[in-house]
């Protein structure tokens, strides 16, 4: 009888472990895309499970809007209290927070895409990493055409940035020698612009490419100001540029977290005197500079990076090479920065100071508001 009611106790002992180890678990799918919405009242995120859910930031809440949902079309319009989202039926619809549909057309399934605010240009890409255009008369124009190697060869969904006016398009995939190789008269005279999966920039009007931003080396990322001034990146390689808008032919590098500034002089790899340390601070232990995402996080004035595998997010000033500080995003959750493939899972409301992010294992958001002024990012909500 005694040898029973250790046993019992024990298996009781067991099951309350399990089961607060099961309570403890991040409940529900990752969330593989999402958009906020510009004044940062809003999130919708499509996760692995094919849910789509709206989140309502002010009131703490969510609500599940479809259970069939593509998990890379989650977005919001720039400049428009709507978003977007594609069904497993190829369905696009442009949805109100309130539920109204204001527009909803078939497409392909799509891996990130993206709207212009009057909801007149409307951008996608596949998952061999082509971009098309639908016109305001309703015709698809191909911008760049598949590359079969895209998504399934390099795991990472073509990230595609829109200026606020809805002028300027900036696509980056994977930076690589092709990128200098082929200048914009030979794409031209080949009439495919296949040879862009590095950064580049396009204009919406002419849909024509404007400029290929070469530099960058394996994964890579980037966006566009919202006033349609800069072009930032960083890539799986640690390296970052920047480029002004007037003058794309000037690459400018961002200082390695470590190294300093690159200084490209005529010595052997390594050599001190190739770096100019002058504006480093002080580098956290978890920061890194392999990119897999970058976003501005006030007006056209501050953007963040974010690292592989890291909590540390840097932040950046426009036409500043140096990192001005680094913030500790928190790893309770950890955020959504271990897999290229979710690239998408963050994203920011620059009018409204607002970040949000994935969990890295649940399905909940991670919330968090700059202070332009203190230059600090605290986390405020987590959801879920």
């Amino acid at each position: 009888m005694k040898r029973f009611l250790i046993f019992s106790l024990a298996v009781l002992i067991l099951f309350a472990g399990a089961f607060a180890l099961f309570s403890s678990l991040p409940r529900g799918a990752p969330v593989m895309s999402l958009g906020i919405s510009e004044d940062g009242r809003y999130v919708v995120s499509a996760h692995r499970d094919r849910r789509l859910v709206l989140w309502h930031l002010e009131q703490h809440s969510h609500e599940t809007v479809s259970e069939e949902a593509n998990i890379y079309s989650a977005a919001f319009v720039t400049g428009r209290d709507a978003f977007l989202w594609q069904d497993l039926e190829g369905q696009v619809r442009v949805q109100s927070p309130n539920g109204e549909v204001l527009r909803s057309f078939t497409y392909v399934p799509v891996y990130g895409h993206l709207m212009s605010a009057d909801l007149e240009r409307y951008v996608a890409s596949n998952d061999g990493w082509s971009i098309d255009v639908t016109t305001p008369e309703g015709q698809s124009k191909p911008l760049k055409p598949t590359d079969e190697d895209a998504f399934m060869g390099f795991g990472k969904v073509l990230n595609l940035s829109i200026s606020d006016d809805g002028k300027w398009l900036v696509s980056a995939g994977y930076g690589y020698s092709f990128d200098t190789k082929y200048d914009l008269e030979d794409e031209r005279e080949r009439d495919r612009y296949e040879y862009i999966n590095g950064v580049a920039l396009w204009s919406l009007d002419t849909l024509e490419p404007i400029a290929k931003l070469p530099g960058n080396k394996a994964k890579t990322h980037a966006a566009i100001s919202p006033d349609g001034r800069w072009v930032v990146s960083g890539d799986e390689n640690g390296i970052g540029s920047y480029w002004n808008t007037t003058n794309m032919n000037q690459r400018r590098r961002i200082a390695s977290y470590y190294h300093g500034l690159f200084l490209d002089k005529d010595l052997p790899p390594g050599h001190d005197d190739n770096w100019d340390k002058s504006g480093l601070i002080p580098t956290p232990e978890d920061a890194n500079q392999s990119t897999i995402a970058v976003k501005f996080i006030h007006d056209s004035r501050y953007y963040l990076r974010f690292g592989t595998y890291s909590h540390t997010a840097a932040l950046f000033e426009v036409d500043n090479p140096w990192p001005i500080k680094y913030f500790d995003l928190g790893d309770d959750p950890f955020p959504a920065t271990a897999s290229y493939s979710r690239n998408l899972a963050i994203d920011t409301a620059p009018e409204a100071n607002i970040l949000v992010m994935g969990q890295r294992d649940g399905g909940g958001i991670l919330v968090y508001r700059f202070n332009p002024e203190a230059l600090t990012l605290k986390r405020v909500w987590v959801g879920g």
